[in-house]
Order: structure tokens, then C-alpha cells, then sequence
């Protein structure tokens, strides 16, 4: 992994380690949660831009195999002081799994929110949501205040930290000043009434000046992470609406949230509190109440079906996939650092046979064809996208894998091999395969010209895009940002539709981003990127439009439409932008 990955991938997790993170002044804009019907001109503007968000998250700490993932991929991160990894990642492994709204919990609740959404006519309709929703809010805020409290509590590394920091010899110790941090937000948290009490605090900035006011924002973010992890997913999708849509100017018109599936590679099978398919169910009911505004991306993982196929596991990936297909989610979601290369698993094996011999790898699937069946299982379900014109997102930074090997897997030598055997296959590829683009290192770059390089016009990459998921760059540095995509731009112009002009998407991988502390500006910085209008909308919304096969007659356009008919769902607003004739 290079500098600006792992920077990254330490940035991602730092916050909620509580370590010091060089971050903005607040955390989101002085927004309430405000559920809204799905006609609401909040979230509901025809005459905007189109926007589609095509790489984010809503899941919840029921969602994740939390022990495992932070034992063997957030423990990996640069800089991790183990004292506070043990604080926070204690709390996460026994609170987040109890306590967050499990899948049935929360299909319970969306229940009563479908029962109000029909009053959405009456003048009643939207306090009726509203005070619902915030009861709702309010009380996974308070499960995650009571959990943090206790953790408090039970810390003396915490406690110990909040006294050690006036001493003055040890005022300068990292460590010490972002435990004390850390220990200081849970006690001013949990002195908050509401959860629209907790939301108006993140926009005021962090006191203190140098190390202690970093250690706060870097605290703040971290808490912050934390919270968002005991929250209803349906919370979740208004806190994102509420940070990025500015009525009479843009809004997000669709929100492709990514589902995870790290059960076989991290915890041996076991599976999540909120079960795959519960997932899938709440996903299912996200995209009616929300009237198709959120549509997610089901996961699928060859390691699984490589698990059905020898009875280890009790259903399959694949069947997974397809079932999720019709309840109204767009595309797959792969995660190859998890440890699968996109393909040519069989030939890694012949090259290195104890490549998957890890410590934390269920000892059943070390078999000496694992490779190739690894293979067999990806082939099943490209063929299954290929035939029905499936999108596919993949992460290819190298990056929050459990080892840097498995890591590695997400380059796009692995990538190619796929496209060459699966032709016009529809892939995005998430992160642009270095989160650091725009950043001062030119590995970035030169990883996001290899994928660039897969993109054709009528060739086996002529349906592959990418997406600029966490590019923090894009705020921290965004005139260095600017300049980088504008050279890549340039040197893909000949390309003509395959020209990076017309094959990258926005994406901002929230909820991942939280811990930065100061994304508000995400999507605003990406506006004053483009110098051209018409790229610029090519970027929000109409290259994402082309990539997931939204358009009229296509696919993926007719089964949502299907879907939309069956649950009786007027024509959402991202359909209606699609179909109008555009200015040139």
C-alpha cells in the first residue's frame, strides 16, 4: 500500500480510534434530521441537475462481523495507539451488535413509516413523519450515549487520560490527548437531550488551539462515527439528505448505498446480527418508502459460494444476488481486498499455494483448489450480469484488506483479465484504485490511469467507469485535486466515449467519510472542479445514468420499473431527469 492509501486508510478509521486527524472546524452544517415524504421540495427538485450518488453506505454496526473486522483490518491502520483501539473497539464489538436496530427492528418501524407515508396529501402528513422518525432517531441515540457512557466508565485508560493531559510534561503526548479527547466528547454527549440537540453540535467548531484542538476534531469524528453505527439505516439515508441537499440548487435525486459481506473472510462463517438477507429486506423497504430514491448494491462473495458449494455454508452468494436483484437493489457489490482477485485466482495459487494460509482463515477452505474455485464462483456471477446487463462496483483501492497481500488484489492487472473474459461487462471501479488522487503522491495517479487504460469505446472495457468515492482530496487539496483530473481528462480526450469525461461518477463512500470532520463541503467542492458545465454534468449524474443502464429501455431500467409497479411507486425523480430532452 503507498503513503496516500494508507494516509487514507488511516484517516478512514483514525477517527474512530480516536486519534488525531488534521480536520476542518466542524463535522457536518447545523442541519436537523428531517424525514421527509418523497414529494417534499427538500429532497424533491425537478427543475436541479440530475445528481446520483453512486458509492455510499447506510449500514449499522449489526450489519458488520464488527469483532473480526476490527480486530484484523482497522488494527492494521498507520498509527493505531492500542490502548485506544482497545477502548473503542471494545465498545463497538459488544455495543454496536446488541444495541443498533437490527434488520427486523428496523423493518418493524419502516412498517409504520409506510402507514404514515400515506397521509403524505394531507397537511398532517409530514409532522406525522417527522415525529416519528425523530422518536426513532432519539432512541438509537440514547442506546448509543448509554453504551459510550459505560465504556467511559469502565476505562481507566480514559480516566487516567484526562488527568494526565494537564501535566505538562505530557502535554504534548499524541496519545494522551486524543484518550482525554475521546473521553471528554462522551461526557459532553451524553449530556444532550435529543439527537437533533447532538446534530446541531457537530456544526459548532472544536475549542482548544494546536494538538488539543485536533485531538477534539479527530474525538469528535470518532464519536460521531460510532453514533452513526447504532442509528436506524432509515435515519441514516435523512442525516446524508440533510448534509448534501441544498433546495433550489441540487439534490440527490439517487443514492446507491453498498452492502458488505465479510462473514466468510473475517469470522468464519458466523453470521451478522442483522442477517444478509434481513439486510436485503430492509434495503427492499429503504427503496419504497423512500419513493426510489435509494437503491443499494447487494454483495456478493466468491469465498461464500466457494462455502455453499463443500455445505459449510447454508445458502448461496449467487442466489443471494438474485433474489436482492428483484427486491429492488441496482448492481453487485465486490470487495476484493477482502482476499479474491477479480479474477485469475487460480493462477495466484499455482504461483504462491499458501497465499490464503493466514491465522484468521477458516481452515476448511484452505484447499489446495481454492483458486481456482474462487474463479469458478466470480465466472457464475459475471455471466449473471453479463446476460442480464448488471452493474457491478468493486473497491479497487488497495486498502482495508485483513493483510497487504490480500490488499494488492484490488489492482487493475486482475481487472483486465476479467474484462478480457467478460466483455462489456458493466463495472465501476470504486475509488478510482487510489483514494490519495490529487494528492502529492504519483502512485495515485498512475493507478487511476491503469483503470482509465481498461476504459474502450467498443472493446471489453466499453461499459467499465469509476467513481471518486472518499476523495478526500478533492477537499483537502482541491486546487492540487482539480489540476490532477483535469490532466487525466485531458490525456483520455481522444478516447471519445470512453474518455474520462464520460466514464467518472460521483460517489462520497459516506458514512466511511464521517470520521474526517469536515465533509460538509464534499459535493460543493466538487462543483467548482469542472471547468465545463457539460462535464460536470456528465459527473453528477448522466455518466452514473449510463454505467447502472437507467436509461429508457435498458435492463436494469425495466426490472426497477417492474419493481416500481409492484409496490405502486409513482415515477421517481431521477427517472423523470433521465428521460428529459437535454440542452446541449
Amino acid at each position: 500500500m503507498n503513503g496516500i492509501e494508507r494516509r487514507r486508510s488511516f484517516l478512514k478509521y483514525a477517527g474512530v480510534l480516536g486519534l488525531p486527524v488534521l480536520s476542518g472546524c466542524c463535522l457536518f452544517g447545523p442541519r436537523e434530521i428531517v424525514p421527509y415524504c418523497p414529494n417534499s421540495g427538500a429532497v424533491s427538485d425537478l427543475k436541479a441537475e440530475l445528481t446520483i450518488d453512486v458509492h455510499a453506505h447506510v449500514f449499522n454496526g449489526t450489519d458488520l462481523p464488527v469483532k473480526r473486522f476490527l480486530e484484523l483490518v482497522m488494527s492494521r491502520q498507520v498509527g493505531v495507539p492500542g490502548s485506544v483501539a482497545a477502548i473503542i473497539g471494545a465498545l463497538l464489538q459488544t455495543a454496536a451488535w446488541s444495541n443498533a436496530p437490527k434488520a427486523r427492528e428496523e423493518l418493524a418501524e419502516l412498517e409504520k413509516i409506510k402507514l404514515k407515508l400515506a397521509t403524505c396529501g394531507d397537511r398532517s402528513g409530514q409532522p406525522a413523519i417527522s415525529t416519528l422518525v425523530q422518536a426513532m432517531a432519539d432512541r438509537a441515540f440514547r442506546n448509543a450515549v448509554q453504551e459510550l457512557t459505560n465504556a467511559l466508565n469502565a476505562s481507566p485508560a480514559l480516566k487516567s487520560a484526562r488527568r494526565k493531559v494537564q501535566d505538562q510534561a505530557l502535554a504534548l503526548d499524541m496519545k494522551i490527548q486524543a484518550e482525554a479527547a475521546v473521553a471528554d466528547e462522551i461526557e459532553l454527549v451524553s449530556k444532550m437531550p435529543t439527537y437533533g440537540d447532538y446534530r446541531k453540535y457537530l456544526g459548532s467548531a472544536a475549542a482548544g488551539e494546536g494538538l488539543v484542538a485536533i485531538a477534539r476534531i479527530s474525538a469528535r469524528g470518532a464519536i460521531a462515527f460510532v453514533i452513526q453505527n447504532f442509528q436506524y439505516r432509515y435515519v441514516s439515508v435523512h442525516d446524508y439528505l440533510g448534509l448534501y441537499n441544498v433546495p433550489g440548487k441540487r439534490v440527490i435525486d439517487l443514492l446507491m448505498p453498498m452492502m458488505v459481506d465479510y462473514d466468510w473472510w473475517l469470522a468464519g462463517g458466523s453470521p451478522t446480527a442483522s442477517s444478509l438477507a434481513g439486510q436485503v429486506e430492509t434495503m427492499e423497504q429503504m427503496a419504497i418508502v423512500t419513493g426510489g430514491r435509494v437503491h443499494a448494491f447487494v454483495p456478493f462473495d466468491p469465498l461464500r459460494e466457494v462455502a455453499f458449494g463443500l455445505h459449510l455454508a447454508p445458502s448461496s452468494s449467487l442466489e443471494l444476488v438474485k433474489d436482492a436483484l428483484d427486491r429492488g437493489c441496482i448492481g453487485v457489490k465486490l470487495y476484493p481486498p477482502m482476499g479474491f482477485a477479480a479474477l485469475g485466482n487460480k493462477r495466484l495459487q499455482e504461483r504462491s499455494p499458501a497465499f490464503w494460509r493466514q491465522e484468521w482463515f477458516d481452515e476448511r477452505l484452505l484447499l489446495p483448489d481454492l483458486g481456482q474455485r474462487l474463479d469458478t464462483a466470480l465466472r457464475s456471477l459475471y455471466r449473471h450480469c453479463v446476460d442480464n446487463d448488471i452493474p457491478i462496483m468493486a473497491h479497487t483501492a488497495q486498502s482495508n484488506g485483513p493483510s497487504g497481500d490480500f490488499e494488492g488484489l484490488a489492482a487493475a492487472e486482475y481487472w483486465a483479465c476479467a474484462l478480457k473474459e467478460f466483455p462489456g461487462l458493466r463495472i465501476n471501479f470504486g475509488h478510482f484504485g487510489d483514494t490519495g488522487f490529487g494528492g502529492s503522491e504519483a502512485s495515485a495517479y498512475v493507478r487511476a490511469k491503469e483503470f482509465a487504460g481498461l476504459m474502450q469505446v467498443n472493446g471489453v472495457g466499453r461499459n467499465a467507469y469509476a467513481d471518486s468515492g472518499y476523495f478526500i482530496e478533492a477537499v483537502d487539496h482541491k486546487e492540487s485535486f482539480k489540476t490532477a483530473i483535469a490532466q487525466l481528462i485531458k490525456e483520455t480526450d481522444g478516447k471519445g466515449s470512453a474518455s474520462l469525461a464520460n466514464r467518472f461518477m460521483y460517489g462520497t463512500d459516506w458514512e466511511m467519510t464521517i470520521t474526517q470532520g469536515h465533509i460538509e463541503s464534499y459535493l460543493a467542492n466538487f462543483e467548482e472542479v469542472f471547468e465545463s458545465k457539460l462535464v460536470a454534468r456528465k459527473f453528477f449524474g448522466e455518466n452514473a445514468a449510463d454505467f447502472a443502464g437507467l436509461r429508457n429501455g435498458q435492463p436494469t431500467r425495466l426490472r426497477l420499473q417492474k419493481f416500481y409497479d409492484r409496490h405502486q411507486i409513482p415515477t421517481p425523480d431521477w427517472m423523470r431527469k433521465i428521460d428529459q430532452p437535454k440542452a446541449a
